[in-house]
């Protein structure tokens, strides 16, 4: 190959596709943080699970699809890693954070609303009619799982 020529695309790095292994580290790295953050919480016995089990199956879960995504970055040509999106990351952040902090105080109801909202405006495409119905579904569903369902002592609204 004369100098200054380039490279093949084929075998041309250890990645074929890059964001898919930076994706997978990420999903990885979560998961195991989680389970680093979450080692102390009880597993119960198998006729009552403790608080530590969903925590700590979604983390593995995490884990396991980093895994795959990440092997996939190694296989399967992939797109390269763009530049950052960094209005979604800020505004599901704040979402997230504005959830947690609102959760005890204003009720389920209205974290969910706000959670949905700031997250809404992360994307381009969503409409208020598209955002209204997602909202209320959402809401109904977390309140029946929650609230009714799994009787978890979560406030539903600001005044109860």
């Amino acid at each position: 190959m004369a100098s200054g020529s380039p490279r093949p695309a084929s075998g041309a790095g250890l990645f074929k596709s890059p964001k898919d292994v930076w994706s997978g580290v990420m999903f990885i790295a979560i998961g195991a943080l989680g389970l680093w953050i979450g080692r102390d919480y009880p597993m119960g016995s198998p006729v009552r699970l403790g608080t530590g089990v969903f925590p700590r199956l979604l983390c593995w879960g995490l884990i396991v699809i980093g895994a795959i995504v990440l092997v996939q970055g190694f296989i399967v040509k992939g797109e390269p890693v763009g530049k950052w999106a960094w209005r979604p990351i800020i505004l599901v952040s704040i979402a997230a954070t504005l959830f947690a902090l609102l959760i005890e105080p204003a009720g389920l109801v209205v974290s969910m609303i706000v959670l949905m909202g700031i997250g809404a405006l992360a994307g381009d495409d969503h409409t208020i009619k598209e955002w209204s119905i997602f909202s209320a579904i959402m809401v109904v569903i977390s309140v029946a799982m929650f609230i009714w369902g799994l009787g978890m002592p979560i406030k539903v609204f600001p005044w109860s």
